[in-house]
This record gives structure tokens, C-alpha cells and sequence, in this order.
């Protein structure tokens, strides 16, 4: 039961971010995934439930702070920079692994129709954003604290920078072929060369 409902949800996945959510149509979704109408809403009662099941599965719970960054432990600033650029890299391979063209693009395109039809998907995905700055700034602070950073540079500033370069860069690759990690490993390297002691 569990592994149909796996399928429901990563065929869906791939047909929300080729299409969108007005356009996916139950016959789409019968095709997709190979099931009668009735056994797919045996596992999900409306295509809007079925959509707010893939938002939360591909999009939220990837992102969540807690289980993206969970292994992460007191570090360096220098330790948390490669572990961060790990941890997107592992993210980004568990949603590429549904081979969708244009992925990276169709992915935000998803989320901005999450904000849509996902109700309360704007508090939801903003609360994810927060809490990975504040994770960003107790790793700064930290380091700040530690003296692995200059006195002078201020904790959310700094904080700041790390958390936008990446969510800039990756929206705007996004419009190409997606996220570089190795050019945003480089930008995040050069900026704590700047900052460190």
C-alpha cells in the first residue's frame, strides 16, 4: 500500500512540474501512473489533497531545516559552508532523479504554483526560508563567538549573505540549467575569506 502511494506521489510529482496543477487532468493521471481513477482517489481523495501531498513530500520536507541539515553538529563556519553545500547537492539529487526537461525551472515554477493552490503555502514556505537563516546565523554567531570571524562584521549581515547568495544564485540558474554548487562553494568560500581572522 505504501509503495503504490510512493508511486502516486513521484508520478505526480513529475506531472505537476511539467504541467500545471489546472492543466493536470485525471485522465494525465491515469495514464501516469498506470491506475483506474478509482484506485488513485483510494489514496487521495481530490487532485487538490494529491497536490498538497506532492508540495509536501518534494518541496517542504526536503527544504525543512530539521531534515536537511539534522547530522549537523557545532562546527566551524568553514565545516557548516562545505556540510550546507552537501546537503543541497543530496536534495537536489533526490529531485532530479525523476528526469523531468528543464527541471530546475519547472521546480520554482511548482512552488509559485504551491502559493496558488496550496492554501497557506506562503506562511509554510516562509517559516522553511526563516529557519534556515536563523540556522545560518547560530552557525555565524558561533563562529563570531569562536573568533573565527573579524569582530567588526555584524552576525545577521553576514548570516544574511550566506542564506541570499544561494537562494539568488539558485533562482537564477534555475532559468538555465539549474544550481552550480561548485560556483556556489566558490562564492561562499571567497566571502569567508574576507570575514575569517
Amino acid at each position: 500500500m505504501k509503495e503504490t502511494e510512493e508511486k502516486i506521489l513521484f508520478e505526480a510529482f513529475k506531472l505537476f512540474l511539467i504541467k500545471n496543477f489546472e492543466k493536470v487532468t485525471v485522465s494525465d493521471l491515469e495514464k501516469a501512473l498506470g491506475l483506474s481513477r478509482g484506485a488513485i482517489f483510494y489514496y487521495m481523495k481530490t487532485k487538490e489533497e494529491l497536490f498538497r501531498r506532492v508540495v509536501d513530500k518534494y518541496i517542504l520536507s526536503p527544504h525543512n531545516v530539521d531534515n536537511k541539515f539534522a547530522p549537523f553538529e557545532n562546527a566551524h563556519l568553514i565545516d557548516f559552508i562545505h556540510f550546507y553545500i552537501d546537503s543541497i547537492s543530496k536534495t537536489m539529487k533526490i529531485i532530479e532523479s525523476c528526469g523531468v526537461e528543464n527541471l530546475h525551472r519547472s521546480y520554482f515554477s511548482l512552488i509559485f504554483q504551491a502559493i496558488q493552490y496550496y492554501p497557506g503555502f506562503d506562511k509554510l514556505i516562509s517559516n522553511v526560508f526563516q529557519k534556515e537563516l536563523e540556522l545560518w546565523k547560530k552557525v555565524v554567531n558561533d563562529a563570531h563567538t569562536s573568533g573565527e570571524i573579524k569582530k567588526e562584521f555584524d552576525v545577521e549581515i553576514v548570516a544574511m549573505h550566506f542564506r541570499y547568495i544561494y537562494s539568488g544564485l539558485s533562482f537564477e540558474m534555475s532559468l538555465r540549467k539549474g544550481l552550480d554548487t561548485k560556483l556556489l562553494l566558490d562564492l561562499y568560500i571567497d566571502y569567508y575569506n574576507k570575514i575569517k581572522t
